[in-house]
């Protein structure tokens, strides 16, 4: 079998599911999404303790990420694709929120990744002017489309 010009695949994947204690977590601004579960992976770095996925070829990435929100009427909240921990590095065109309502919310871009870098789930902002907005699920992938 030849195998000279296949290009090996990048990809790589996090997850936070419902645990068995049902517990929720509240949405605070500044922070990332936490996740539990560490996807396959291959030429990537899923790190659970960082809550990021860290690439380690350049290229264009697709990035997938998704909240499963819980909010009252009157609450929302805005997250973006960050590749730093502070959330000053958001990625271009990765901003999504979620109002009003529990929903499930998300977005899928196209992003120039450089090898090192670590992207996360940011929460930029949260506006709750009574109780406690929260997310019981999320995921957040990458596959690396050309190099």
């Amino acid at each position: 079998m030849r195998t000279k010009n296949v290009k090996p695949f990048t990809y790589g994947s996090l997850y936070k599911q419902d645990t068995p204690d049902d517990t929720i977590i509240p949405l605070r601004t500044g922070n990332h999404i936490d996740f539990t579960i560490a996807g396959p992976y291959q030429n990537t770095r899923p790190d659970i303790a960082a809550n990021s996925i860290t690439v380690y070829k350049s290229g264009v990435y697709q990035i997938t990420a998704d909240v499963s929100v819980i909010l009252e009427e009157d609450q929302s909240a805005v997250f973006n694709i960050n590749r730093l921990p502070d959330g000053s590095d958001p990625l271009i065109g990765s901003v999504f929120d979620a109002k009003g309502i529990s929903t499930v919310t998300g977005i899928n871009i196209q992003a120039y990744l450089y090898a090192g870098d670590s992207i996360g789930i940011f929460v930029a902002d949260v506006f709750a002017p009574r109780g406690i907005p929260r997310y019981n699920r999320a995921a957040l992938t990458v596959q690396l489309l050309e190099n």
